[in-house]
């Protein structure tokens, strides 16, 4: 028919398993923030992030450290590593540092990194990583190259506006 469409090009489709890891991740952070208490027997009871809130800013505590190959030098400190375990999912967040709870686009210039991770046994580990440094923002996804619970290496790739690849390291 001369009022057809072409069908649409597969260039032009997210690809699924970017969503999925997407959504895998998004789902981790959120669990992150539940309290660890839970009625769902699935669940697996893990230590309580520890965060002080004072004048809009969540300021975290612990002897977790990362350190982002985007910012040389900067090394992030003070933070916690909360685990759980949901079913066959291993969900992993790392939250170091301070981080403004007004929305600012550069966090007000206080050093934050944050990695959440997820893995499960039908797809390899994977996760995101937010970092702020000196009043620049780095957001970049990617997979887990070595490492454990106590701390590993992920390789990340820049997303939304971010461009090439860093290498993100913790220690819990």
């Amino acid at each position: 028919m001369w009022f057809g469409f072409p069908p649409p090009s597969p260039c032009l489709r997210p690809p699924m398993q970017f969503s999925r890891t997407a959504v895998a991740v998004a789902l981790g952070a959120a669990i992150g923030m539940l309290p660890a208490r839970s009625a769902s027997h699935a669940a697996v009871r893990t230590a309580t992030a520890c965060v002080h809130i004072s004048r809009n800013v969540a300021h975290y505590c612990g002897p977790a450290t990362a350190q982002l190959s985007v910012f040389p030098g900067a090394v992030f400190r003070n933070g916690t590593c909360t685990r759980r375990r949901i079913d066959a999912v291993r969900l992993l967040q790392v939250r170091i540092g301070a981080r403004s709870l007004d929305g600012s686009q550069t966090n007000h210039g206080l050093p934050y990194f944050s990695l959440g991770s997820v893995d499960s046994r039908s797809q390899p580990k994977s996760g995101n990583v937010v970092a702020y440094y000196r009043s620049r923002r780095w957001f970049g996804r990617g997979v887990f190259l070595k490492g454990g619970a106590e701390g590993g290496t992920f390789l990340v790739r820049g997303v939304a506006g971010n461009r090439g690849r860093a290498i993100a390291s913790f220690r819990c």
